[in-house]
Formats: structure tokens, sequence, C-alpha cells
């Protein structure tokens, strides 16, 4: 696992990947931006007829702006997982492929199809934001630990994004069905790119690689555990 995050880390300065990160970071930061818009936007137009005139004022002396800023901000936090995962999908071919050119060039893969990127990537995203929001009382129950929220957040992250990355190179290379199957096979594996690619989630800056860390960890540990199994037979 060591050895494919250091990996995937080098590669991150190759073009090809680049490329797809510029893309990502733009679309992601657009989609950020309508969020922040739409918010601002909302909470411009509540009504406060009928509100307490303290109230009123108060609301009107900054309290709306304030509002709106940390529900910006609490939502980008939630989201932003969820929303970059669904994005990198668009691209998650390039990148495994780019991989698989430089380190296994003998071990092609059929590609994916942007359909099929779209709905793996689709799935992990909805998955992931339905887990971020149920544990949101947990979160917040968390937060005088200090830590207790990272540490559920990653574990719970991990979890689904571990079998996102490994279920998108697998289906690359075996049948639908097997590749379904892949990450629950190799379960140490899928929970050690999850937590990895989870904790870099969690960290500002680190987070805009995270995905693409997560899908090239993946890739180098599918190839190295079929080579493994090949050898074993």
């Amino acid at each position: 696992m060591a050895a494919a995050f250091i990996l995937a880390f080098a590669q991150l300065w190759d073009a090809p990947i680049r490329r797809v990160l510029l893309r990502a970071l733009l679309v992601t930061l657009l989609l950020f931006a309508l969020l922040a818009w739409a918010v601002f936007t909302g909470i411009g137009h509540i009504e406060t007829t009928g509100w307490p005139a303290w109230l009123k004022d108060f609301w009107a002396a900054g309290a709306g702006d304030a509002a709106a800023v940390l529900l910006s901000m609490l939502l980008t936090w939630l989201g932003f997982t969820s929303i970059a995962t669904a994005v990198m999908a668009m691209w998650q071919d390039e990148i495994i492929v780019a991989v698989e050119q430089r380190y296994y060039p003998a071990a092609r893969g059929h590609a994916l199809g942007f359909g099929v990127e779209m709905a793996m990537g689709g799935r992990a995203a909805i998955r992931v934001a339905l887990i971020n929001a149920l544990l949101l009382p947990a979160y917040l129950v968390l937060l005088f630990t200090g830590i207790g929220p990272l540490i559920l957040f990653i574990i719970a992250n991990g979890w689904a994004l571990g079998r996102e990355y490994l279920e998108a190179v697998a289906a690359r290379h075996v049948a639908l069905g097997e590749s379904r199957a892949w990450p629950g096979q190799h379960k140490w594996d899928s929970w050690g790119i999850g937590f990895l690619t989870a904790g870099l989630f969690a960290l500002p800056f680190l987070n805009l690689i995270a995905p693409l860390m997560g899908a090239m960890m993946a890739t180098h540990i599918f190839h190295r555990e079929r080579e493994e199994e090949a050898k074993a037979k």
C-alpha cells in the first residue's frame, strides 16, 4: 500500500494526470461557486416580515450574511467528497490508462465508456453523500472531542471510496459481476485505499488530489494483486 501511494503521488506531475486534475478542479470549483451563489441568493430572499424588531435588526446587521457563509462552508465540507468523486468519474478511465501505460503496458484493459464511468461514479457519490448526511448528528456530537469527527469521516468514507476505486479498475479487466465482487474479495486492499483517500479528503489542499490518488493507488494494487495471484497458480 505504501508503494502504491508513493508511485501515485510521484505520477501526479505527469502531463496526462495534470490535465485531468486541472479539468476536474475547474468543474468542481465551478459547482461550488454555483452552490455558494444559490445559498446566498436563497438566504437573501428570506422574508423577515413578522419577525420581532430586534431579530430583524440582528439579521440585517450581518447575521444573514454570516448564516450564508456558515451554511456554504458546511455544505462544502459535507459535499466535497461526493461532488469531487462524481466529477472525477468523468475522467477516471484516463487516470487508470495513464498508470497502466507507464507501469503495466502489457495489461491493457477495455474502455468503460462515459456512461458506465458516470454510473459508477454517480453511485459512489450518492453513497458517500448519504453516509455523511446520516452521520451528521454523530459529527456534531463528536465535535467536543476535537479529532472525533475526523476519525469517523475517514472510517465511514474509507469503506465507500475503496470499493469504488477498486471496482472501477477491475471493470476494465474482468467481467462486470467479477469486478463488483473484487473489492469484497480483497477487503484489506479496499479498506487501505479507502482510508488513505478519505484521509486526503479530510485535509485542506490535499483533498484536491484525493480522487486522483485513489484511482491511481487502486490501479497499482489491482495489478499487483493479479500478478501475485497469477504467480500462485
